[in-house]
């Protein structure tokens, strides 16, 4: 007789689904790197275009990034798109990673884990909206996931934190001070590093030390502030970058006046009571899901705070508000937030025995489970969120559309073309 218990092993589907969500979006992000690079996809030129900014044109915030890729081009004669491409997959891919060694544990828990890699706002948020694969905020995702990483590896896992504090200050503090120059929202999340940082603090002599190391980056946060941009650098840029057929947005040249010009046209004159319903939509799923289901998890001592510094930890994250009133693509600010929260939350103190008692609690539960996975069928299939949550910015669509089952659905075609036009050649399929 077959032995079903020996098949559905609670453990071997924990490595499966395991294996299967990392091959998924390891697989995912290479088909799209491979499709952007051979231009076989719309990319927003917005997006694109503004990776060019340079210091051609003289400094400029947002500059740095787009001046490695001039200079790249001019000594090694490799292309902005093969630089560009190759950059952001790595990036990508180690966010993968790093999601995968800092929610192993998660595991235990199949709707969980679930719920965290799959959510639309976290790893999948480029794939759903493939016009914004190239913008910088996937640079800043990367630098709080990092510092997560480092602080879980040497401070939760090693104990070690004098080694912790060595790459705080020879590592992170220049690599957020690079990322400044390359994007100033890296600005609005440094109270978030900080914040981190506090899961070290014994003390005020600490808290002081602490303070200290951060000091350098309001070296990079003047010269952003100083060199915004202004008509005459946007109007030789433009000229500059005319080798490379990229417009710039005329928001480089028009400072803060234009970010709010921006903000009052898009809220108030083109303002309708369905974008104010895709855009607190989007707020509840891609933030306040991940926020109730932590918090939640902080409350019954399932996750601990590593010191009482950090449990007012919500005032750290006021900053990472000010873009809202500076922009208007809000989905990208949501997926921000949602990046920030869940990096602050894997750096907590994971109470194991805790949390397998939830999974058992949800599991022994017959409407708690299944409350829980068709909620979960919703979230990971049922909607997306895009570059502007919904709102009426050039057409943007509802977030209430397919999501998941889209990109399986394309991932098939893709699979299906390149192995027909590359390796074998497949039956034709008439529909």
């Amino acid at each position: 007789m077959l032995n079903f218990n020996f098949i559905l092993n609670k453990e071997k589907i924990g490595k499966i689904l395991y294996f299967l969500t990392f091959s998924f979006l390891i697989l995912i992000n290479f088909i799209y790197f491979y499709l952007h690079l051979t231009s076989n996809i719309e990319v927003s030129s917005y997006a694109f275009n503004e990776l060019f900014i340079n210091y051609q044109a003289g400094f400029i915030r947002r500059g740095l990034l787009g001046e490695i890729a001039w200079q790249i081009d001019s000594i090694f004669s490799i292309k902005p798109i093969i630089f560009f491409s190759i950059l952001f997959l790595v990036i990508f891919l180690s966010q993968i990673f790093i999601f995968f060694f800092l929610f192993k544990n998660y595991i235990v828990s199949k709707l969980i884990f679930i719920l965290i890699f799959f959510s639309p706002s976290l790893l999948l948020f480029h794939i759903y909206s493939p016009d914004l694969y190239f913008i910088k905020d996937g640079i800043i995702k990367f630098a709080i996931l990092f510092h997560a990483f480092i602080f879980y590896y040497f401070v939760t896992i090693k104990k070690q934190n004098k080694k912790y504090l060595d790459y705080l200050k020879f590592l992170i503090i220049p690599f957020l001070f690079i990322i400044i120059l390359t994007h100033e929202y890296q600005v609005f999340s440094i109270a978030i590093h900080f914040l981190i940082s506090m899961g070290i603090n014994k003390n005020k002599k600490a808290f002081k030390d602490i303070t200290k190391i951060y000091l350098p980056l309001i070296i990079p946060i003047f010269l952003v502030i100083i060199f915004f941009g202004n008509e005459q650098q946007y109007e030789n840029l433009s000229q500059i970058l005319t080798k490379y057929d990229v417009t710039l947005n005329p928001h480089l040249g028009g400072g803060f006046i234009k970010y709010l010009g921006a903000f009052y046209k898009w809220h108030f004159f083109y303002f309708k009571y369905e974008d104010f319903v895709n855009l607190f939509a989007s707020f509840l799923l891609g933030v306040f899901v991940i926020y109730f289901l932590f918090e939640f998890m902080i409350q019954n001592k399932i996750l601990l705070f590593q010191n009482g510094y950090q449990k007012n930890y919500y005032i750290y994250f006021i900053p990472s508000l000010i873009p809202f009133f500076l922009t208007t693509d809000h989905g990208r600010n949501l997926s921000l937030i949602s990046f920030y929260l869940i990096a602050f939350y894997s750096t907590l103190d994971l109470n194991k025995n805790s949390f397998n008692k939830l999974n058992e609690k949800i599991n022994n539960s017959l409407f708690k489970k299944s409350s829980f996975l068709i909620f979960l069928i919703f979230y990971i299939f049922m909607w997306k969120l895009n570059q502007f949550a919904g709102f009426p910015y050039d057409n943007s669509p509802s977030i209430f559309q397919s999501s998941l089952f889209a990109e399986f659905s394309k991932l098939i075609k893709f699979l299906y073309a390149y192995v027909d036009s590359n390796i074998i050649s497949l039956p034709e399929i008439k529909l």
